[in-house]
C-alpha cells in the first residue's frame, strides 16, 4: 500500500472518531435534557381525609402544616381532599376497584383492616428503613391499630378515647357525692339519680353499637372475639357478657338510661341541659360545650371499672399509604404529620398527639381537659383488627337494639350474634 493509500484511510477513520464522538455527545445531551431525572421532578401527592370543611383542624392542616411541609420538602407538592367521614370510606371502596386511590388517606382506625384485606396498603415496616425509629416516639396502643397479620398498614395521627362525664347539678340534687368508681357504683347511682327526677335520665348513651358497648363488655372480663379473632363463640356470649348487658337492660327498662332511641334528646347536649346526669363521650364533647354551653361547667372522671378493671375503647385515625410510584415521598409526609412540630399545632385544635414529645409539650400540658383522656388512654383497648369488623359491628348493634328495645332473652339473641359474627369470620 502506497503511502498516499495509507494517508486517505487514516483521515477516513479520523473523520469517522469525530463523528461518532460527536453523536455520542450528542445523545448524552439530550439524555440529560429530555430524560426525567426523579430527583428534580416535583412531585404532588394527594391526601384524602375527613376532618370537616372550614374546621379548625382543617385549617391548620391547608394553612399551617401543608405549607410548612411544602417548604421544608419544595420538591414535594401536596393536594388535600376533604370527605365526609362515611364518603370517604365509599370513595376508596370503590377506588380500590377502579384504580381511583389517593397517595396517603386519613383512616378511621377500623378501616386499616379491610383496605389491607384488598391489598391496597402499603406494609411500612417491611418498606420503610427507618419505620421502628419513627414508632419509638409515638403512643404503643394507637401503634398498634395499624398492625394487620403481624405488619404495620397504618401509623397513628391521632388518637381518643371516653371517659365518665358527670353533671354536678343534678348529682347535688340526688345526693350522689361523686362520680362512681365501679360499676357497682354506677348501677347503684343509676337508682338514686332516676328517683330524683321524672323527665331527665340517670345515663345517657348515643347509640348501641360496638364503640358503645364494647367498654362495659370488656370491663366486665368479657370480650366479642377470642384473642385470635378466630370465633365470637364462649366470648361474646360468654356468662360475662350477659351479665352486663343484662344489668344495662334492667337499667334502661327502669328509666335510667336513654339517648340511642331515635328522636330521642341529644346526648352531649342533654347533658349539659340537665337531660341526663351522667354520659362517656370524649374529647370532642368539649368543643360542642365552649361553643354552644359556656357557662356549663363539664366535670370528668374515669370510666367505672368493672372485674377486669377501666376499659374503655381506643379511637383516632391511622393515616396509610396507598401510593406506589410514591411511597417515599408519602412516607415523607406521613413522617412530618405526626413529627412533634405537626403534633403540637393539631393538638392545639382537639386532637389529642400520639407524638411522645408533643404530649409532653407545655402548650399540650396547658390543655387541661386533655388530662384524663391520656390517663385513660393507659387502659384502652382498640376494636379488634379483622376486615370484616365494619360487618360485625352491625350485628352487635342489630343484637343490642333487639335486647333493648324488644323482649328478647338476650343469652338468645347473644348467641343467633354468635353465629353470624362466625359465619363472617370465616
Amino acid at each position: 500500500m502506497n503511502r498516499k493509500r495509507m494517508l486517505q484511510i487514516f483521515v477516513i477513520f479520523v473523520s469517522i472518531s469525530i463523528l461518532v464522538a460527536c453523536s455520542n455527545n450528542a445523545n448524552s445531551s439530550d439524555s440529560s435534557n429530555n430524560k426525567p431525572n426523579s430527583t428534580e421532578e416535583t412531585v404532588t401527592l394527594t391526601f384524602w381525609h375527613h376532618y370537616s370543611s372550614a374546621s379548625p383542624e382543617e385549617k391548620t392542616l391547608t394553612e399551617k402544616l401543608i405549607p410548612e411541609f411544602e417548604k421544608q420538602n419544595p420538591k414535594i407538592k401536596v393536594n388535600a381532599v376533604a370527605f365526609p367521614w362515611d364518603e370517604l370510606h365509599k370513595k376508596i371502596q370503590i377506588g380500590g376497584s377502579g384504580g381511583d386511590l389517593p397517595d396517603i388517606a386519613r383512616l378511621d382506625i377500623i378501616w386499616v383492616p379491610e383496605f389491607e384485606k384488598q391489598g391496597l396498603l402499603q406494609p411500612m415496616d417491611e418498606k420503610f428503613a427507618d419505620f421502628d425509629e419513627i414508632t419509638a416516639g409515638l403512643l404503643s396502643g394507637p401503634v398498634s391499630t395499624g398492625v394487620v397479620n403481624g405488619h404495620h398498614y397504618g401509623l397513628p395521627l391521632n388518637t381518643n378515647t371516653k371517659i365518665m362525664f358527670w353533671n354536678q347539678e343534678m348529682f347535688t340534687t340526688s345526693g350522689v357525692e361523686k362520680a362512681p368508681v365501679t360499676t357497682d357504683e354506677f348501677f347503684a347511682a343509676l337508682e338514686k339519680i332516676q328517683g330524683s327526677f321524672k323527665d331527665s335520665w340517670a345515663f345517657g348513651e348515643p347509640a348501641l353499637q360496638g364503640w358503645n358497648i364494647l367498654p362495659w363488655i370488656w370491663s366486665n372480663g368479657g370480650d366479642v372475639l377470642s384473642p385470635d379473632n378466630t370465633t365470637a363463640e364462649g366470648y361474646f356470649n360468654s356468662p360475662n357478657t350477659v351479665d352486663i348487658i343484662s344489668k344495662l337492660k334492667e337499667a334502661y327498662v327502669a328509666g335510667s338510661i336513654s339517648g340511642f332511641k331515635p328522636g330521642g334528646v341529644p346526648v352531649t347536649e342533654g347533658h349539659a341541659k340537665n337531660s341526663y346526669a351522667m354520659m362517656a363521650e370524649g374529647p370532642w364533647a368539649f368543643a360542642q360545650f365552649d361553643s354552644q354551653f359556656p357557662d356549663f361547667k363539664a366535670m370528668t372522671a374515669p370510666f367505672p371499672a368493672g372485674s377486669a378493671g377501666s376499659i374503655q375503647v381506643l379511637g383516632g385515625e391511622d393515616l396509610g399509604i396507598f401510593s406506589k410510584d410514591h411511597a417515599e415521598q408519602s412516607w415523607e409526609f406521613v413522617k412530618f404529620m405526626v413529627s412533634e412540630a405537626a403534633q403540637v399545632e393539631m393538638g392545639k385544635v382537639g386532637q389529642i398527639p400520639v407524638n411522645l414529645d408533643a404530649i409532653n409539650h407545655s402548650e399540650i400540658t396547658a390543655i387541661e381537659y386533655f388530662t384524663p383522656f391520656l390517663a385513660q388512654l393507659k387502659t384502652s383497648k382498640a376494636r379488634p383488627t379483622v376486615a370484616t369488623w365494619p360487618q360485625i359491628d352491625v350485628v352487635i348493634s342489630e343484637s343490642m337494639e333487639k335486647i333493648f328495645l324488644t323482649d328478647a332473652d338476650i343469652k338468645s339473641e347473644l348467641d343467633s350474634a354468635v353465629e353470624r359474627i362466625d359465619d363472617l369470620l370465616k
